[in-house]
């Protein structure tokens, strides 16, 4: 296979959730949907992702639920990509974006970003926490970690006009 190889790592954090946890479990979940006899391991390319060395695992990260993940998940992600390695990270709440890209942007000359979301996490802090769930790419984008940000799926809300005795929506 040329190129970076793909290698999975879990991302085992949802402490900068501000509503529902729950994204820590998700490496688990994935993993074991992945083995689902129900699956397949065949990509579109035709290749065995279940074939050695195609896709490794570098499993879960052990992170604390705290701060000291960042620089946690950060670290990791440098090492793999410096060993020449693509990762494909499972799991963590939208505020493990930023330290994942600060990690990738040291070996990656080009780095583009593409965003599926409803919103767009780009508040500069959300509930006093500037690297919140809500944040990543404000964060991402102020330190020039991504060469572009294409978001796909953001929600607007609607617009309440109150000139009128009746409110109405504008669509």
């Amino acid at each position: 296979m040329a190129g970076p190889f793909p290698t999975l790592i879990g991302i085992p954090y949802d402490a900068a959730s501000s509503f529902l946890t729950g994204a820590r479990l998700a490496p688990l979940a994935i993993r074991q949907a992945r083995r689902s006899p129900a699956g397949n391991n065949w990509s579109e390319a035709l290749i065995d992702l279940g074939a050695p060395g195609v896709l490794e695992d570098a499993g879960d990260l052990a992170l604390a639920q705290d701060d000291s993940a960042r620089p946690a998940i950060e670290a990791a992600i440098r090492r793999l990509a410096s060993a020449g390695r693509s990762p494909i990270s499972l799991g963590g709440d939208h505020s493990v974006t930023f330290p994942i890209l600060s990690g990738l942007r040291p070996s990656r000359p080009s780095l583009h970003s593409v965003q599926i979301d409803a919103h767009p996490d780009l508040y500069d802090e959300f509930e006093g926490n500037r690297f919140s769930h809500a944040c990543p790419f404000a964060r991402i984008l102020e330190q020039g970690l991504a060469d572009s940000l294409t978001q796909v799926g953001i929600r607007q809300r609607p617009v309440i006009s109150t000139r009128r005795r009746s409110a109405s929506v504008s669509r």
